[in-house]
């Protein structure tokens, strides 16, 4: 009886370890890197997944970061919030088969509900401590641009036939070339005609051993240049923007300090002519060009000049806004904020930012709702137990911005953590898809009560 028991589970044994060996299942003999890019100008964030599991999130003109997975096959999804809706919605799957040492970027572009997935495929560099070149894919993704020449060289050469590194047509890219490390300028121009030329960048240094994307973007409303041009770094993710070397910063400065008087506002040094002349409480400039670098800012007394506010320097960047707000704060200080405005319309949503200028009141709760849901009928008060929106919004803080679906808005003004202490409100707003708009809440001559104040468009 022992003896056949022990024959049985030996054969069990035999038969289980045979499974193992022969088991179904692929085994992994290397790794693919994996990232996605975001190419669709009005689109909300996608998220990105392997399977069911998210990977990262892209913005428009954004990558995520890198991604190291098996040589296995996997399905990428991209999910989003859609018109109307308030849960992520699966709006495109990929099968891909990664293979070993493979570069693989997803771009996603066409129509956010149902959008076009294109792949393209490089393969992973491995640098040695000796190499002293880098290199770089460039990929179209401007829907609106025509085909394009691609060149990339020393700032003194100029686009000549036949130097274009390549031509490429929307969606597609060239795959790495390579390049010693120096300093280089990106230049685009219409396929077949070195003369009409779209983009002309910085100068940029790049480092030896470095894996680089270049990708030109159509333009969004925070983009001073005809046209935008991402650099991803493709080994330790991350990107910046390549400047167009035609597109200066602006600067819009906001009045919001009701005791700080009328100013004139200088941008030289030494002062020659106001920039900005007889700036009074409640003034709003429009966008004004001015140069890159570092700007000395100065505020005074009206003309004729007596004295001297305030007094500073400030660093503005080539191809981007800049938003200048002069503040009292609530110990009397004066206070310079400085913003830069995200005015890039979303199809999917409408934006509103906030700002707290109102000297007196170093924290604020905003509460924004649907018009008639907030108020209790019968006190006239808002609802007990309420959520605000933004709570704590902080005197001299950067503004804050919402994402919000279409409709009918009422917005109220409280004292920070105490809704029966209402400063301003009910403001009515009509936020349709694709809005965006700016507010800020100023001080009042009662400092029981606050404006609440709708930015007009630069």
């Amino acid at each position: 009886m022992k003896h056949y028991l022990l024959l049985a589970i030996c054969m069990a044994a035999v038969s289980l370890g045979g499974c193992a060996k022969e088991s179904g299942f692929p085994e992994a003999t290397g790794k693919g890197s994996v990232r996605a890019i975001n190419a669709i100008p009005t689109s909300p964030t996608f998220a990105f997944l392997i399977q069911e599991r998210g990977i990262g999130n892209v913005t428009y003109k954004s990558a995520s970061s890198p991604s190291s997975f098996d040589d296995l096959e996997y399905t990428f999804n991209f999910e989003t919030v859609l018109a109307g809706n308030q849960t992520q919605t699966r709006v495109a799957s990929q099968f891909l088969d990664v293979e070993a040492d493979k570069d693989y970027t997803f771009v996603i572009s066409g129509a956010i509900a149902s959008p076009d997935i294109t792949l393209w495929q490089g393969d992973v560099r491995e640098w040695a401590d000796t190499d002293t070149v880098f290199d770089s894919q460039f990929g179209h993704t401007a829907a609106s641009l025509g085909a394009i020449d691609v060149y990339f060289a020393d700032e003194a050469v100029v686009p000549a036939p036949g130097g274009a590194i390549g031509t490429l047509a929307f969606g597609e890219f060239l795959p790495a070339v390579e390049f010693p490390e120096g300093d280089y300028v990106l230049t685009i121009t219409a396929a077949g005609d070195e003369t009409d030329v779209q983009f002309v960048s910085n100068p940029i240094t790049v480092a030896a051993r470095s894996s680089f994307l270049i990708s030109v973007f159509d333009p969004d409303a925070n983009d001073l240049s005809p046209w935008s041009v991402s650099l991803f770094n493709l080994i330790a993710g991350g990107s910046s923007l390549l400047v167009d070397a035609d597109s200066g910063p602006t600067a819009r400065f906001f009045h919001t300090s009701l005791n700080f008087g009328a100013t004139d506002i200088y941008i030289d040094d030494p002062l020659t002519a106001p920039f900005v002349a007889n700036h009074m409480f409640g003034d709003i400039t429009a966008d004004l060009p001015v140069p890159a670098g570092t700007l000395p800012i100065t505020y005074t007394d009206v003309d004729p000049m007596t004295s001297i506010l305030l007094d500073l320097d400030q660093s503005v960047f080539n191809g981007v806004h800049h938003q200048f707000y002069i503040v009292r704060a609530t110990d009397g200080a004066d206070a310079f904020v400085v913003s830069r405005p995200d005015r890039r319309s979303v199809e999917t949503a409408g934006k509103l930012s906030v700002i707290n200028t109102a000297s007196g009141h170093d924290l604020v709760d905003v509460y924004i709702g649907l018009t008639g849901e907030l108020i209790d009928a019968e006190t006239q008060e808002l609802i007990e137990g309420l959520f605000p929106l933004i709570p704590f919004l902080p005197l001299t803080g950067d503004p804050i911005q919402l994402s919000l679906a279409a409709g009918s808005y009422e917005i109220h003004v409280t004292v920070a953590g105490d809704n029966t202490t209402r400063l301003a409100g009910p403001i009515f707003l009509d936020l349709s898809l694709g809005d965006v708009r700016e507010a800020i809440i100023y001080e009042n001559v009662d400092p029981t009560m606050v404006d609440f104040v709708f930015v007009p468009a630069p």
